[in-house]
């Protein structure tokens, strides 16, 4: 591997952590009305089609493309508007700067602004399943997630997917948002929303900090193996985190505290929502 190789992925590594880091515990929790367990089938599943869906019927390969290209700036915009910490509207302007960097620009800036502008709206589709999933069950979703692309790869069907998305954006006018990529290193939708959905599990906890930069070293460290390798698994490190940070020495000798919400994002309690009617005050 080059210099300008290992700089990209420890690069794309940072920002798998950064998306554990940005999740507020309060994000997209709207969505909490529509908590099943049968959303537990949406990461393994999203990969099993996108993979053999492609391979099946190229031709889908330029429909999956083109929505990435529509659907993703504007799930970036939701990010900075209500998943991270202290979340604004005036931040939208960021996206769109970001998106427009992409296009215009060319070599590591152009790629840098998109795989951004890709990354934040992982972080969108993290923050909704953590909403939607069951804390056990969305714990399996992620396991699952990382066993399904192991095989994938180990069976060799992996990398003829991904090289027809690949060249389903080579000749496009817009930039290549299915997957964030710096000179010849890059990291797919599923790598990436894997690492938000752990940031959805630990928002608000003491621990989310520590576990996003936890996840960002082994991430970059994880890339050492691509001296004997051409693709890895990218889901591995992010599960692998998970698993330590929920059942390692540390888990078990912490107490279980309850999430702290953010403080940019807290909401007043009122009086009716308390659990007993405050004193009345007392007469001479």
């Amino acid at each position: 591997m080059t210099a300008a190789a290992v700089t990209a992925y420890v690069a794309l590594a940072a920002i798998q952590g950064a998306l554990v880091a940005l999740p507020c515990p309060t994000a997209l929790e709207r969505l909490r009305r529509l908590r099943s367990p049968l959303w537990t089938i949406v990461p393994p599943g999203a990969l099993l089609v996108g993979t053999f869906g492609v391979l099946a019927l190229p031709s889908l390969a330029k429909g999956l493309a083109a929505l990435a290209a529509i659907a993703t700036p504007a799930m970036a915009a939701i990010a900075v508007a209500a998943v991270v910490h202290g979340r604004r509207r005036c931040l939208l302007f960021l996206p769109a700067a970001l998106g427009a960097a992409a296009v215009l620009a060319s070599g590591w800036p152009g790629q840098l602004a998109a795989s951004l502008v890709v990354a934040l709206a992982c972080l969108t589709l993290g923050a909704a399943l953590a909403s939607v999933t069951p804390g056990r069950w969305l714990r399996l979703g992620v396991f699952s997630m990382a066993a399904v692309d192991v095989l994938l790869l180990g069976a060799g069907v992996g990398q003829p997917s991904a090289a027809l998305l690949n060249d389903a954006m080579a000749d496009g006018p817009l930039p290549a948002f299915h997957h964030a990529e710096l000179g010849t290193m890059s990291k797919d939708y599923p790598d990436l929303v894997l690492a938000a959905v752990v940031g959805g599990i630990v928002a608000g906890q003491p621990t989310q900090v520590r576990t996003a930069i936890v996840v960002g070293i082994l991430a970059a460290a994880y890339g050492g193996l691509f001296a004997v390798a051409d693709m890895l698994p990218a889901t591995v490190p992010t599960a692998l985190v998970l698993a330590l940070v929920e059942w390692g020495p540390v888990a078990r000798s912490r107490p279980r505290r309850r999430r702290l919400r953010c403080a940019a994002c807290k909401r007043r309690t009122p009086l009716s929502a308390l659990p007993y009617p405050p004193p009345e005050p007392a007469t001479a």
